[in-house]
């Protein structure tokens, strides 16, 4: 079965519409959930960031910046208050062979997070 021309012309313009739409905000508006991005440098071995959320389901952490030895990797939780997340830092116990793992104490690397979740 042939598409008709007005079905062809119906089909190339939901694509292009769906081109120009984020997916994360198809998702926000499905599921009543908001999106709240951001990027710091930690201060101490743990951040916690008020996201303004008044819910937290679940959040992301990378490192944006230059990694160095004193801060190779980073962790979230959500916080223990209400719309609140947390940012641990950590590097390897042992600097020779990078085993295991600790606090990060000083020289902290740009991390970026993301936090879904409600408003209310």
């Amino acid at each position: 079965m042939a598409l008709t021309q007005k079905q062809i012309y119906d089909l190339n313009n939901s694509m292009s519409a769906a081109q120009n739409v984020n997916l994360g905000d198809i998702v926000s508006y499905l599921s009543g959930s908001s999106t709240i991005t951001g990027s710091l440098v930690p201060t101490a071995h743990i951040t916690t960031i008020a996201s303004g959320l008044a819910r937290v389901g679940y959040a992301t952490v990378s490192l944006t910046g230059s990694i160095v030895s004193t801060n190779t990797f980073d962790t979230v939780t959500t916080g223990s208050d209400a719309g609140s997340i947390r940012i641990l830092a950590w590097q390897p116990e042992n600097s020779t062979t990078g085993s295991g793992v600790k606090p990060a104490a000083t020289g902290f690397t740009k991390v970026s997070f993301v936090a879904h979740g409600s408003m209310s």
